[in-house]
């Protein structure tokens, strides 16, 4: 029998310590669907399905993985503290390196409209918040490393007592040699079994010989070769080109003119030298990466009700839980069609034929890098590999 039959035909198990059996779990007890909770949460269930799976290979980054993890306990009622700690020790358990600080993440508040332009760095007031519950991650990060700086503290104790009585024991017998030496009482013995000095003279040229077998253990020395890196931080993506639309401008909408969801001071802010996106959060959160010109990816959740702007001569955006969302494109509300819940775009939309999918793809280090970035990176990592393989 499956062991996610398992667990769900006894909610009750306590051995769950894996997020995604423990979230499974939960949710059956609570006699919710994944349908029904994707549409209470607003995230798809295929993303629903990856985090019940603990399949994080196919989920986004961990920034997003700790937003939909948040939603769903929410949701359901369950321990917020209970359900971080088994997803960090899920994805250090299926992934084999710990959970990130998520120090990159940034968390939107309501306001008229979160601004971000090159231009106007100083004009910009509406700021995120900083890191995403830096303060749990603190307290959470100092549990964790106390137990391991009292148990080092406690090995250093033992080691230094250790050299400490070894040292004052072997000063004892240092000092008790030359005692044992200063008597010649002994030399007579050794007159006695003089005849067993011929026998000494016939073992030293075999003692001599002994060290011949050395060069084999410098043999296997030699034969132990440092195995090539097999890790690799920039795994092989197949990138594919931007082909067709990626969105659709509707000037007809009646979204464009109510101020409830596009506000006047946003319609106001506009640039037509510039490129002008504003998303709202209307159903729920959504999450997201951005890149403005030549300025680094960043990293947002944007909660519900709360508003991103975002100008730029050019702009890339990849969005979870897109259909949460109202898209404006310079004042206009845009579709997005997807059936994955996340959608990559692309502003203006000439600038379609300079890039590939995935926007921002993600290292193994869980950094995110561009299109671009990631090839050339990913092609010195395997040209790096062929000459080794070649080397040996």
């Amino acid at each position: 029998m499956d062991m996610q039959d398992t667990n769900e035909n006894n909610p009750q198990n306590p051995s769950v310590s894996l997020l995604g059996d423990y979230l499974k779990q939960k949710r059956i007890e609570k006699n919710y669907t994944l349908e029904k909770l994707s549409q209470k949460t607003k995230i798809s269930v295929n993303i629903l399905k990856a985090l019940e799976a603990n399949d994080y290979k196919n989920l986004p980054s961990p920034a997003y993985i700790k937003g939909f993890v948040t939603t769903y306990v929410k949701i359901l009622g369950i321990p917020k503290d209970e359900a971080i700690t088994k997803m960090e020790y899920t994805h250090l358990k299926v992934l084999g390196k710990p959970f990130p600080a998520l120090n990159h993440t940034k968390l939107m508040t309501t306001g008229p409209g979160d601004v971000r332009s090159p231009k106007a760095p100083e004009e910009v007031k509406a700021t995120p918040h900083e890191v995403i519950e830096s303060g749990d991650s603190l307290i959470e990060s100092t549990k964790s490393i106390l137990p391991i700086l009292i148990f080092g503290a406690v090995i250093l104790l033992f080691v230094g007592g250790y050299k400490l009585v070894s040292s004052v024991v072997e000063s004892e017998v240092n000092t008790q040699k030359p005692k044992d030496h200063g008597p010649k009482i002994e030399s007579s013995s050794a007159l006695v079994n003089q005849p067993a000095k011929p026998e000494e003279k016939k073992e030293e040229p075999q003692v001599a010989e002994a060290p011949a077998a050395t060069p084999v253990v410098e043999e296997k020395k030699v034969e132990v070769k440092p195995a090539p890196e097999l890790r690799r931080n920039f795994p092989h993506i197949d990138f594919k080109p931007i082909r067709g639309k990626l969105f659709t401008v509707r000037t007809d909408a009646p979204e464009n003119m109510d101020e409830t969801i596009l506000p006047r001071p946003i319609k106001d802010s506009m640039n037509s030298n510039m490129q002008n996106v504003y998303i709202k959060a209307i159903d729920g959160n959504t999450w997201l990466s951005y890149k403005i010109d030549t300025n680094p990816i960043e990293s947002v959740i944007i909660n519900k009700g709360s508003d991103l702007f975002l100008q730029g001569s050019e702009i890339r955006i990849f969005l979870g839980n897109v259909n949460v969302t109202k898209i404006f494109y310079n004042n206009y509300l845009i579709n997005t069609p997807t059936k994955s819940g996340v959608k990559s775009l692309v502003f203006p939309e000439d600038s379609n034929a300079k890039y590939k999918l995935p926007l921002f793809p993600k290292a193994s280090d869980d950094i995110l890098y561009t299109a671009e970035d990631y090839q050339k990176r990913m092609q010195l990592e395997e040209d790096e590999l062929k000459k080794r393989q070649e080397a040996q």
